[in-house]
């Protein structure tokens, strides 16, 4: 049986310069493999393997003349 455990959730709207600090941030603690997230509840730390699986895509909805662009990264690993 699988047991699925949310250690952090945020969703918020930031400049888009502190959108890229945040990326910067993310990736070096991949280089270093080791993530450190800061939460409402204190720092998430996570040890990586040598090996992570990326996806990303990059999608366009227009809806009432507006158009919405989503950049999704996902990055997942076996421990």
């Amino acid at each position: 049986m699988s047991e699925k455990k949310t250690l952090l959730e945020i969703e918020e709207t930031r400049l888009t310069y502190m959108a890229g600090m945040l990326l910067k941030e993310i990736a070096a603690g991949l280089s270093r493999r080791q993530l450190t997230m800061q939460g409402p509840q204190g720092p998430v730390t996570m040890a990586l393997p040598k090996e992570v699986d990326v996806e990303y895509s990059i999608e366009e909805k227009t809806k009432d003349g507006e158009t919405k662009t989503e950049l999704e990264i996902e990055i997942s690993w076996k421990s």
